[in-house]
């Protein structure tokens, strides 16, 4: 079928520069649903991440860094979550703490982090180009 390939499994994470996968494996699980690896036409790299487990001192696990395209990040808690995503985030020496439902606008090369302080939900994050970083 003509479209055949356009359909695609998730995978899970590799292990990716500035970010420390062993806490962030410790608080969920993290997938990759779209990037080159996936459909070499793909212009995007679109990841998600499980939040469940946060410990109670949350460790930084994200250097703070930049890229070369905007990047988005959407912090979404689970539907009547009694507590939802609690999250801070960094652009340059601009500390923001937020809450999740919210989106997250990431301007090519700002230098940014983030961190999940509490709460369970999800994250996905997109990043306008089909490789990282």
């Amino acid at each position: 079928m003509k479209y055949e390939r356009n359909f695609l499994k998730p995978r899970e994470s590799e292990d990716i520069p500035h970010h420390d996968s062993k806490i962030i494996k410790q608080t969920g699980m993290s997938y990759v649903l779209l990037d080159n690896m996936h459909h070499p036409d793909a212009d995007l790299r679109i990841t998600t991440r499980y939040i469940e487990n946060v410990p109670k001192e949350a460790p930084a696990y994200v250097e703070l860094h930049t890229h070369d395209v905007d990047q988005v990040f959407i912090f979404l808690s689970y539907p009547g979550n009694p507590e939802p995503m609690k999250i801070e985030v960094i652009f340059e020496e601009e500390v923001y703490n937020v809450e999740a439902p919210i989106t997250v606008f990431i301007p090519k090369n700002v230098p940014h982090t983030q961190r999940v302080l509490s709460g369970r939900g999800r994250l996905v994050t997109i990043l306008k180009k089909g490789t990282y970083p």
